[in-house]
């Protein structure tokens, strides 16, 4: 959602199926006078190009997808804007490669962020915290940078089980309901398939699999 003069407007999305492996946000207005100006030309998008649902990936189709495969922990991020969008880059510090070749850092742009005068979410885009243990699915940008492989569904947060102190690895789209995605509930019951509390070397050796396989 954008912010405009303390008014909040959710800006759908939806996924190329050219570029399936990055999710696309719909193009927002680069002047907008009122917040109904604003609201009835986001919902004629999304009636159109752009509906509110992701393509279901799975692991295998992620791994194929992204061209580099990384375990990180994130340093910090910086906001910038360019062209009327705000853009948030997170620098990464590698810690292991599974797919690919990194540098030591890597620096993932991503819509959406914070400035003094504007506030912009964009539904699905992952934010992240300094000292967060990751592993990410990536594409490559120009400039050096990169982007996560359909956002939230190549973001794979690292947290300690409460249980037995393993590592277990949640996927970010874990959170989001059946119905978020093409064919909701009738392909997906009342589970997305999202990984969830998986331990992290059983993770690890799903993804080395998943690189022989095709998807």
């Amino acid at each position: 959602m954008h912010s405009f003069g303390g008014k909040k407007v959710v800006v759908p999305l939806g996924q190329r199926r050219a570029v399936a492996f990055i999710a696309v946000g719909a193009r927002r207005c680069q002047r907008v006078t009122t917040v109904a100006l604003a609201l009835a030309m986001l919902l004629a998008v999304a009636s159109t190009a752009f509906p509110t649902t992701f393509i279901k990936m799975s692991l295998e189709q992620l791994a194929a997808a992204a061209p580099l495969i990384v375990r990180a922990r994130c340093q910090g991020s910086i906001v910038s804007t360019e062209k009327s969008e705000i853009w948030t880059i997170t620098s990464f510090e590698v810690r292991e490669v599974w797919k690919g070749s990194a540098p030591q850092v890597v620096r993932v742009r991503l819509l959406g962020g914070r400035t003094a005068e504007l506030t912009s979410h964009v539904e699905g885009v992952p934010r992240f915290r300094p000292g967060e243990d990751v592993v990410l699915f990536l594409a490559p940008l120009r400039g050096g940078n990169y982007s996560v492989a359909s956002w939230a569904q190549g973001t794979f947060r690292i947290r300690r089980a409460a249980s037995n102190a393993q590592f277990v690895v949640t996927q970010d789209s874990a959170a989001f309901s059946p119905a978020e995605f093409t064919g909701g509930s009738r392909s997906l019951g009342l589970d997305n398939g999202a990984v969830q509390g998986m331990p992290l070397e059983e993770f690890r050796r799903r993804v080395a699999a998943s690189l022989t396989t095709r998807p």
